[in-house]
Parts: C-alpha cells; structure tokens; sequence
C-alpha cells in the first residue's frame, strides 16, 4: 500500500547494506546511506521524478507500545512539519508493502535527499568564511523558527543532523528525535553531550526551546574552530569544558536556575574565567595580505557570546537570533515560514499496540503526497 503511485501494485524485495527492503518498482539503485537502532536508511532513484530520494525503513515499529508510539510521533511531526521551503527535513511518501492492517508490520518514508552532512564538510579542515558561516547559522535558524513555532523542540542539532547541499543548502534532519514541549517521556532518549545545553540535566525548568539555541552556538563556534568546542568525556567533564570556555556561572544563577545538587556541585568547582573570545572567535589574518582567512567579526563575537549564555533565560528566542545584526543580510522576516502551534491529541496517550497501529494505518491510508515532490529541481545524475 502506497500513496498515489501509479505503480502501488508493483513491488520487489532487495537487500541493502544488511537490510531487506520492498519497495515499489519506481524506486531503483539503492545506494546504502547508514543504519542506526531504529531504522536503515538508503538512496533511491525516484523513476518517476528522476530525482533522488532517501528512503528510511522503520525496524520493528510495533514490537512494543513504546516504540509504536515513537513510530507515531516521527510520523506525526514528520507529516505535520512538511514544507517546501522550510530548511526541514520533506516527507514525499509513505508506504507499506503489506495489503491490510492486521499484516501491518513495517512502514517506509521517503524522504528528500541531500547530499552530504555538516559534520562532513567541517572534517575537510577547510575554513568557512564569515559569509558562510552566517549564511549556514541563518538557514538553520530558520528552520528552527519554522519548528518552534509549531510547539515542537528538536533537541538533538548537532552538525550530523543537518544536511547540506553543493549550494550550502541547508536541511535540519532527525525530527524523528524532536520532542514537543511538555512531552511526558522527554528525556527518555539520549543525545550526545558535546552539543547538548547544560540545563538539560541541571535545571529546574529545562523544557524550552533555548535547548536548541545552545545547540546552535556550539554549531556556530564548530564552524569556526573546525572542532567541537565542548568535548567533554563525561557529564562532569563536559560541564568543566563548557566553563574552560564562558567561566564558571555567578553563584546566584546557579542557584536560581540549577536544582540544588547541581548548584552545589558545580560551586564546588574551582572557578573558572571566561575566555577572551575576540582572541578564540576572533578574525585570523593572512600575515601577507592581512585578510581574514577563518573567524567572525565582532558582531560574530557577540551573538555568538548571546548562543552560548548559560542561563538560558537569557538565550535569545529564535526570532531575537535571527533579528540580530550579525545575520542582517540574510534575514527576512516574510521569507521566514512559521506553522500553527501542533495540537496532538494523542500525545501524552497510553494506547496498546493494536491501537497504535490502528492510528498510524489510517494515517498511512490518507497521507496525500505533497505537489513540491514533482519540482525540477535535484534531478538525479551520477
């Protein structure tokens, strides 16, 4: 069962990577991309369309209600965040092989393709200039604008995620591990710390969207070190790496913000200084020409320095981010889309198996595949 294709009726079993996959017959030479616990992914050529596509296979979605749940919550804000010009991840199709629901046992997404990811481009060792360093924290603001607008926090950018095209394009994938605020199981997933805000686990209130912003300075301080800023070996450690870099927090902030056996570990720290940032962050010049060859202005400096507060109460929302002069040549506020706050009614649901994939069948049955998905653009060609 597959949406709106001509050849729904048409399928063949292949293996890839160490993976089967059954796919309809306008899906040809698949190229492994990864597989991590939940999934595999590949890249399809579209026949229909010419273009390349990435297709995930979903493993064991309903061998638990736990995990037919998350199946349901990627597919949820998977549909719910589609657009076209949003710089997040587009769902162009959604299929079964399988003709009823009480066969229903695997599920397909087929999602748009990009070429490569950030974490690839920053390990080629090359400089970004300024340019492109802003021209990549905008796009990813941007789509974080675009999901946090809907009620939802991804809570896991970090460079891996996000994918980038030969044109610097940028596409904010993972939003099967998004979150919508006030969600029971938050926390029940783990992410790496070296990218992850610090009030995620010393916090009292740790739930909103500056979590993602954090996320993005050490993104942005990435792009221009060419190394992750903070890589801590565990929580303790990563806790000393972020002060190595903006100090040790005031006292009072700790206390106000941490939940006591946080404050009172981390006064027990010997304290710490923040680094001169102009020095770190700052231009690097050609001794010959005196040109800039990596680093960002002071106006860099000082929005990264907003990024990277520890007290997220202080962070800038993502409007506020995208509103700062270090991004003025790109920012647009009517070329920034925004979605309707997400109401889901399942979300804090407890529903058996069966139930589950009752809901995700008839989602399945009425997903209509949007119309970008015939665009010219991204055409397959090796």
């Amino acid at each position: 069962m597959t949406a709106n294709s001509k050849n729904q009726d048409e399928w063949y079993t292949i293996a890839c990577g160490r993976t089967q996959f059954t796919l309809p017959v306008r899906y040809q030479n698949l190229v492994h991309i990864g597989e991590r616990p939940f999934g595999a992914v590949v890249r399809a050529t579209d026949t229909e369309t010419g273009k390349y596509v990435a297709i995930k296979k979903i493993f064991h979605p309903f061998q638990t209600p736990i995990l037919a749940k998350r199946t349901y919550r990627e597919l949820k804000l998977l549909m719910y965040l589609n657009h076209p010009d949003a710089h997040v991840i587009q769902l162009y199709n959604l299929f079964t092989s399988e003709k009823n629901i009480d066969d229903f046992q695997t599920l397909y997404f087929v999602l748009n393709y990009v070429d490569y990811d950030l974490d690839r481009v920053i390990k080629r060792n090359l400089p970004f200039t300024e340019d492109q360093i802003k021209y990549i924290i905008y796009s990813l603001l941007r789509g974080l604008k675009f999901i946090h607008s809907a009620g939802i926090l991804h809570h896991h950018l970090k460079p891996s995620n996000i994918r980038i095209d030969k044109n610097s394009n940028i596409t904010v994938f993972d939003c099967d591990l998004a979150r919508r605020t006030g969600d029971i199981d938050y926390y029940s997933y783990v992410e790496r710390r070296w990218w992850r805000a610090p009030e995620v686990s010393l916090c009292k209130k740790n739930n909103d969207d500056k979590l993602d912003i954090w996320s993005i300075g050490c993104i942005m301080a990435e792009l221009i070190l060419l190394r992750p800023v903070f890589r801590g070996t565990n929580d303790i450690d990563q806790l000393d790496k972020i002060f190595d870099i903006i100090g040790t927090p005031d006292l009072v902030i700790l206390n106000d913000i941490c939940v006591p056996v946080a404050a009172a570990c981390i006064s027990q720290l010997p304290p710490k200084t923040k680094k001169d940032y102009n020095e770190l962050f700052g231009f690097k010049y050609d001794p010959v020409i005196q040109t800039p060859t990596s680093g960002v202005s002071p106006e860099g400096i000082d929005f990264l320095d907003h990024l990277l507060s520890f007290d997220h109460r202080t962070r800038p929302t993502t409007e506020e981010a995208l509103s700062h002069p270090f991004l003025k040549s790109f920012h647009d506020l009517m070329d920034e889309p925004t979605k309707e706050y997400l109401v889901d009614e399942h979300q804090n649901e407890v529903y058996s198996i069966s139930e589950w994939k009752s809901i995700i069948w008839q989602m399945l049955e009425e997903f209509v595949p949007p119309s970008w998905v015939n665009d010219e653009d991204d055409v397959a060609n090796d």
